[in-house]
């Protein structure tokens, strides 16, 4: 009889031992989880505050693309909620699904590109004429599509 509650003991025991080594790893699990949705919201939430709408006027081919020079130049507007970076390598431009990488930026009206203000991309580029080409500005996750015909 001794023998049966001994047994049953080292049983017990053990699947107390099993319990709290399960509940460890279980709470680890769930603090990595609510770790990474922390870090996912914060990074939506950047996204929803920023916010860029490309200004330049489609209409007016030779104000956006000079054929001589084989500059593009827009006009983007930050209409989000928050301060973007304005340096060249943090305003990806994709011509025609292209990155482009020789692009220059100038903050209009400030030195910051706060809500509100314009920013002015200009990039090197060489497009055919009479071609609709298609321009998009995606600083920080935020994103505007811009459509025009080059003159010619």
């Amino acid at each position: 009889m001794a023998s049966v509650s001994s047994a049953h003991l080292v049983l017990f025991i053990a699947a107390i031992l099993v319990s709290a080594a399960v509940a460890g790893t279980v709470t680890e699990s769930a603090s990595r989880v609510g770790s990474a949705v922390e870090a996912d919201s914060d990074l939506e939430s950047q996204r929803v505050d920023a916010d860029v709408r490309i200004v330049s006027d489609a209409d007016s081919p030779t104000a956006v693309y000079d054929d001589s020079s084989e500059t593009l130049t827009l006009y983007v507007k930050n209409v989000g909620g928050r301060t973007l970076p304005s340096k060249p390598d943090d305003v990806p431009v994709l011509v025609n699904g292209n990155y482009q990488s020789d692009v220059q930026t100038t903050v209009l009206d400030g030195d910051a590109w706060r809500p509100g203000t314009l920013l002015e991309l200009s990039v090197n580029v060489t497009l055919a004429d009479g071609a609709e080409t298609r321009v998009v500005v995606t600083p920080t996750g935020a994103r505007d599509l811009f459509v025009f015909t080059t003159p010619g």
